[in-house]
């Protein structure tokens, strides 16, 4: 096998929760009384941090009101999560890569604790051997916790795939020095994605078969 640690990010990749974070932040709009987004904005416009995409639709951007604006979002988040699905594809691409020996974990920029509860509400816990998220509800940190993480698979980096939604995703890979996937039916959108040189897929049956190719 080319790869034997895969490293998924989780929001976007696996759950698909893109539009209920529009929802969310539409109500935190509405809130200042400014324009809300549609889900086709947010795909062409989110980035990392997350502070520069409120700071780019109008909201405020100061430590007090980003404090304020990121615990309303994980309030409503952790309320509304149930309400999503994984990808079409994602449990069954999880059981092939298991079968064949290919070890897999979780690194997400989702606070630890919140990560787990997710992860063992879509009872997915047992495909994954390390599980890493950040210590804060602001999704910030995830480059941080990124090497630590890589140590723990204590594996060769030219055998590990990092695969997600968006390009901070493709940040983090390269500074791991790992290869990386890019899947368009996240965060972000095919046409930003296409600013990063790796590859992109589109599906679940399409990541299955470049890794297993």
């Amino acid at each position: 096998m080319k790869y034997s640690f895969i490293i998924w990010d989780w929001n976007g990749t696996i759950v698909d929760d893109a539009q209920l974070c529009v929802d969310i932040v539409n109500q935190q709009l509405q809130n200042f009384k400014l324009n809300e987004v549609d889900l086709e904005y947010y795909l062409k416009n989110f980035r990392f941090p997350v502070s520069s995409y409120y700071e780019q639709i109008g909201l405020p951007t100061d430590y007090e009101s980003i404090s304020e604006i990121s615990s309303q979002f994980i309030k409503e988040y952790r309320k509304l999560y149930r309400s999503c699905t994984i990808h079409n594809g994602a449990n069954s691409c999880f059981e092939k890569l298991r079968y064949v020996g290919i070890h897999q974990s979780i690194l997400s920029a989702s606070k630890q604790t919140d990560l787990l509860s997710f992860i063992l509400h879509f009872k997915l816990e047992h495909y994954f051997q390390y599980i890493s998220g950040v210590d804060n509800v602001f999704a910030s940190g995830k480059s941080n916790i990124s090497h630590d993480h890589l140590k723990k698979l204590n594996t060769d980096k030219s055998k590990v795939l990092l695969i997600g939604d968006t390009l901070h995703d493709a940040e983090i890979a390269q500074n791991l020095q790992v290869d990386c996937l890019l899947f368009s039916g996240g965060h972000n959108s095919l046409e930003i994605l296409t600013e990063s040189d790796f590859p992109i897929v589109e599906n679940f049956g399409e990541i299955c078969n470049y890794v297993l190719d």
